[in-house]
């Protein structure tokens, strides 16, 4: 990623393409959890990229360009929320049952389970911290610090927001 990075700084195309396509789906699986919308979803993710392409001078260290990324992606969000107050549309079952694989006890529950009626159960902060964790397989720790909450309370609220799905 670094090398990709460097090119990308010297206004290498192909190193953006490269970057964009590692990234995307990752992105728009935390865009879609947070917005509930593919429209809005995607919107935040292009403007992720943009904002990647117009302010990679400033990224020095190519490890946190991920973390880099979620951020950004999370503020474009927030901004759409804010500026459009969405939030209400309903989420699809299908990109759901892509982003969570829990316990393989719960594996066995997901076909049965009404994803569009939990997820409009939760907040937009479990649905962010499920996102991040189960699909972009980011650890507490990354989550802690990309969403600047302690260690402690990521944890506890992943592990409530799990007893949530679970007895749902």
């Amino acid at each position: 990623m670094e090398e990709l990075l460097k090119k990308l700084k010297h206004g290498d195309e192909e190193a953006f393409e490269s970057i964009v396509k590692a990234f995307e789906n990752q992105l728009y699986t935390i865009a879609k959890l947070r917005l509930k919308d593919e429209f809005w979803a995607k919107d935040a993710v292009q403007e992720t990229f943009l904002s990647l392409f117009l302010n990679c001078k400033k990224i020095k260290n190519a490890e946190k360009l991920k973390s880099w990324l979620i951020i950004v992606l999370i503020n474009e969000c927030n901004d759409i929320v804010h500026d459009n107050k969405i939030g209400q549309v309903s989420f699809n079952q299908n990109n759901f049952e892509n982003l969570i694989c829990l316990e393989d006890n719960f594996k066995k529950l997901i076909d049965k389970i009404d994803f569009n009626n939990i997820i409009n159960k939760l907040n937009e902060e479990e649905r962010t911290i499920i996102a991040m964790y189960y699909s972009g397989q980011y650890s507490l720790k990354e989550i802690s610090r990309i969403l600047n909450i302690k260690n402690g309370t990521i944890k506890s609220k992943l592990s409530r927001t799990k007893d949530k799905l679970k007895k749902k």
